[in-house]
C-alpha cells in the first residue's frame, strides 16, 4: 500500500513555509535599514560637494572629507548586510528585479572614489556631481521598492511602502537643497533651474501625501510636528525667497550656507522619523517571525495530540466537504480538530492575500507613472521634469487620476508600435 501524505503533514509544512518567508522579509528589512542610512550619508555628501565645488572648493572643504568618511562607514555596513541576504532563497516572484538593482547599486558604488577624485581636483561640475549622486541614490531607493514589492505580509507592506515614499521624498528635499545650493553659491538661478526646483516641491508632495496615508497614526504625528517647527517655518521663507527670484537677479552667494543649514537641519529632521519607522519595520518583521514559529508550535501541538487518539478518523477533505454527515462520528473531536486548523489556515490566507493587495495598489500605481514618464521621456526627447510635469498637467485638465492618464500614455505607445 502506498503511504501518502497526510493533511496534517500538509498544514505544518504551510506554517514552516510561512516562517521561511517572514525570515527572507525580515532579512529583506534589515537591508532597507541600511539603504535608509547610505542613501541619508549620501544626500549630505551631495549638498557638501556641490557647495564645495559650486564655490570653487572655498567653502565647505573640511566638510567634505568628513563626510566621505561618513559614507564610507555605511558603505561598509550595507555591504556586510549584503553578504548576509540568501539571494536563492528569494521568492521567485520579483526577485529578479531586486537582484538587478542590487547588481546596479553596487557597480555604481565601485566607480565612486572615481567620481570623488574628481571633485577633489574641481574636475567635475556642480550639477554632474548633482547627476552622479542622484542616480546612485535612485538606485538605492529602488532597492527599497522591490523589497516592498515582494514582501508577503500586508502590515509590513504598508510600512514598507510609507518608509518607500517618505525616503523618496526625502531625497526630492535632498535634491532641492543640491540644487538651490549651486543658484545661491553661484549668485544666481537660471530659468531651467526655476523649474527645476519646482517639479522637486511638488514631487515631494506626492510623496509626503502617500507615506501619510499608509504610515501608522505615531509617525503621522511626528511629520505634523516637523511641519510646524520653527526650523520649516524659516526654511519655508527662504524658499519663498527662491521661488520669486528671476534669473537676472543678482544674490549675496553667502545666502548658500543658510540655505544649507536650514534645508539640512529639515532633512536630520526627517531622517528621524525616517529611523523610527525603520525601527518599527525590523520590530514589526522579528514579532511577525515570532508569531509564526508560535502557531506551528500550537499546529504541532494539535497535530500530536490528533495522532494521540486512538480512534481512527474519517479523511479530513470528507470532513470539510461533508461535515455534518454521520459518517464523520467515528471520532467527531478529531474530525473537528483537523477542520478547524485547516479552516483556521484558509482564513489567515485569504485575509493577508485580500490585504496584501490594497497595500501594494500604491506601488503598482507608481509602477505605473514611471512606466509612463519613461515613456514620455524616450519617445518624445523629454527631461524628467517634463515628463512629470506632461502627465500632471493632463491629469489636471482632463480631471482624472494620474494612474489613469499613466495607463492611457502606455496604451497609446503599444499602439503606436504596432502600427
Amino acid at each position: 500500500m502506498v503511504h501518502t501524505r497526510t493533511p496534517e503533514y500538509f498544514l505544518l509544512a504551510a506554517r514552516r513555509a510561512e516562517i521561511a518567508a517572514l525570515l527572507h522579509l525580515a532579512a529583506s528589512c534589515r537591508l532597507v535599514t541600511d539603504v535608509c542610512a547610505l542613501v541619508h550619508q549620501l544626500q549630505r555628501e551631495r549638498g557638501i560637494s556641490n557647495v564645495y565645488l559650486a564655490s570653487a572648493g572655498e567653502r565647505f572643504a573640511a566638510q567634505r572629507l568628513e563626510q566621505v568618511q561618513a559614507c564610507i562607514r555605511m558603505e561598509h555596513d550595507f555591504r556586510t548586510d549584503l553578504q548576509q541576504l540568501d539571494a536563492g532563497a528569494l521568492p521567485a516572484a520579483g526577485s529578479m528585479r531586486l537582484l538587478n538593482r542590487l547588481a546596479w547599486v553596487l557597480h555604481e558604488l565601485d566607480r565612486l572614489p572615481t567620481v570623488r577624485q574628481k571633485i577633489g581636483d574641481q574636475a567635475l561640475s556642480a550639477p554632474d556631481t548633482t547627476q552622479a549622486f542622484s542616480d546612485l541614490i535612485a538606485g538605492l531607493l529602488s532597492v527599497v521598492f522591490e523589497a516592498a514589492d515582494i514582501a508577503s505580509d500586508p502590515d509590513i507592506t504598508r510600512v514598507l511602502v510609507a518608509l518607500f515614499n517618505f525616503i523618496q521624498g526625502k531625497e526630492y528635499a535632498g535634491q532641492e537643497r543640491a540644487w538651490a545650493a549651486i543658484g545661491f553659491a553661484e549668485g544666481h538661478f537660471s530659468k531651467e533651474l526655476c523649474e527645476r526646483l519646482r517639479h522637486l516641491r511638488d514631487a515631494q508632495q506626492r510623496c509626503f501625501e502617500t507615506f501619510v496615508a499608509f504610515a501608522p497614526a505615531p509617525y503621522r504625528t511626528s511629520w505634523q510636528v516637523l511641519e510646524a517647527s520653527s526650523n520649516t517655518q524659516e526654511f519655508m521663507r527662504l524658499r519663498q525667497v527662491m521661488m520669486r527670484v528671476d534669473e537676472s537677479d543678482e544674490l549675496n552667494t553667502g545666502i548658500s550656507e543658510i540655505w544649507y543649514s536650514l534645508a539640512t537641519a529639515r532633512i536630520d529632521s526627517m531622517k528621524e522619523i525616517e529611523d523610527a519607522l525603520a525601527a518599527a519595520l525590523l520590530e514589526m518583521s522579528e514579532h511577525k517571525v515570532a508569531l509564526a514559529r508560535d502557531a506551528l508550535r500550537d499546529s504541532s501541538s494539535r497535530v500530536q495530540a490528533i495522532a494521540a487518539m486512538k480512534a481512527p478518523a474519517p479523511a479530513p477533505v470528507q470532513v470539510m466537504m461533508d461535515a455534518p454527515r454521520e459518517q464523520t462520528a467515528v471520532h467527531p473531536d478529531l474530525a473537528r480538530s483537523i477542520y478547524d486548523m485547516v479552516a483556521h489556515q484558509a482564513e489567515h490566507l485569504r485575509r493577508i492575500s485580500e490585504e496584501l493587495e490594497q497595500a501594494r495598489q500604491a506601488l503598482a500605481e507608481r509602477k505605473l507613472m514611471e512606466r509612463a514618464k519613461g515613456i514620455l521621456m524616450k519617445q518624445r526627447g523629454m527631461s524628467e521634469e517634463d515628463a512629470w510635469r506632461t502627465l500632471r498637467q493632463t491629469a489636471m485638465n482632463s480631471n482624472r487620476p494620474l494612474s489613469q492618464v499613466a495607463e492611457s500614455v502606455i496604451s497609446m505607445s503599444g499602439l503606436l508600435r504596432k502600427s
